[in-house]
């Protein structure tokens, strides 16, 4: 179910005081933020110690997240007890003119397509996870490692990784 939808010409205008503007977009975009509800978060430190890449800062009163670091895995999510850490995904699309934008919860399954890699290895080299290796007939995900963060696919060049959310 669409979270919001708006027609373009709406927002060229709103946006970019009706300039000629081309939009363009193939497939979809995705955005991502994390955030701690200071309202429900007891400071009890268990995000941080969940967290594999350390950007969760807990010397503030609240503990706060490092977004540029942050690769969105969801150990944090799923160690906090009082669900005070949200990730929030929106995917938004252009269909028949119009900008649809839709809220997902998480990747549910990797998709990797071996035609359109290109065997850069961008993905292996910064997988926080240590999750994808090189073998003979292209490059393999370790799942037991993988936490579906996504981050593979927000970096790689061609468009060979992608995610089914859920």
């Amino acid at each position: 179910m669409p979270f919001e939808m708006l027609p373009l010409k709406d927002i060229i205008n709103k946006y970019f005081e009706g300039d000629s503007v081309e939009v363009s977009l193939e497939d979809k975009v995705v955005r991502k933020s994390i955030v701690i509800d200071p309202e429900r978060c007891v400071s009890c430190g268990l995000c941080v110690e969940a967290c594999p890449l350390g950007v969760i800062d807990s010397t503030t009163p609240y503990p706060e997240i490092d977004v540029d670091r942050c690769v969105y895995c969801g150990r944090c999510v799923e160690a906090c007890p009082l669900d005070a850490v949200e990730i929030i995904h929106l995917l938004g699309k252009v269909v028949k003119n119009y900008l649809i934008v839709y809220r997902v919860r998480r990747n549910k399954k990797l998709l990797y397509n071996r035609k359109r890699c290109i065997m850069c290895l961008v993905c292996k080299k910064n997988c926080p996870f240590g999750a994808i290796y090189v073998e003979e007939e292209g490059i393999k995900f370790d799942m037991e490692r993988c936490t579906l963060c996504g981050y593979c696919g927000y970096l790689c060049p061609c468009g060979a990784i992608d995610f089914e959310v859920e």
